[in-house]
């Protein structure tokens, strides 16, 4: 029985889930994406995976050798939507101004984690299982998207625009800080009563989030060349 208070995936209304070989695979992934960050590997079935995704068991054997492969192409599907839009944040702001790149970075993680609430979870449950599992998501995806995340704060901080904080605590507090809401929808709703189908209110979390990682991270040195804030 799934968790009421997990991420939830359903079929796109209008596009049946047998349209074609290569939705039914995406339905299949997704499906095991939300069932890994549910129960983690040990605990997810392929014949829960193939109920949430609509399709046969048989369907799943088809496309993927075991669950074994399908944690890693839900790894991959995860961790490629997820670089996305921090790829494109960082190629629409001019690279001369690193805050702005970290404005939108955060901006574009909100929005991918409402889309995809399954990071949290997901990590969870590598991270409680253990083994070989964790160590392949940390080292092929989780340390490079860190990496990634990172390297307009390090430029921010040696033109001394930021203070020079732990970057390793800023991504954690930052990746946490951005998930987090969308990861548990029963606890956001009961403690901010807000909508994560709304796209206003994700925007509205994401401004609040930007104001509350910035604010005590800007140096007097930016806030001296920025008087009218751009964020």
């Amino acid at each position: 029985m799934s968790n009421k208070n997990s991420p939830k995936i359903t079929p796109k209304a209008g596009r049946p889930v047998n349209a074609n070989p290569g939705q039914q695979r995406e339905n299949i992934v997704r499906a095991a994406l939300a069932e890994f960050s549910r129960t983690g590997f040990a605990g997810t079935s392929l014949r829960t995976i193939a109920r949430e995704a609509g399709v046969t068991h048989g369907l799943i054997r088809h496309y993927f050798q075991g669950k074994e492969e399908l944690f890693h192409s839900a790894a991959d599907y995860l961790f490629g939507e997820m670089a996305k839009p921090l790829t494109q944040a960082a190629a629409l702001a001019d690279s001369d101004d690193p805050v702005r790149q970290l404005t939108l970075q955060v901006r574009a993680y909100v929005r991918m984690s409402a889309q995809l609430p399954f990071m949290a979870g997901f990590l969870m449950h590598a991270g409680l299982d253990g083994g070989e599992h964790f160590e392949y998501v940390i080292k092929t995806y989780v340390k490079p998207l860190q990496e990634l995340s990172l390297v307009p704060y390090r430029k921010a901080v040696d033109l001394g625009l930021m203070r020079n904080m732990n970057p390793d605590f800023v991504f954690l507090i930052a990746t946490h800080a951005a998930t987090a809401p969308f990861a548990n929808a029963a606890l956001r709703d009961a403690l901010a009563d807000a909508d994560a189908d709304d796209a206003a209110q994700i925007e509205a979390y994401a401004d609040t989030l930007i104001t509350v990682l910035l604010e005590g991270a800007l140096t007097e040195k930016y806030r001296a060349e920025q008087p009218t804030t751009h964020l």
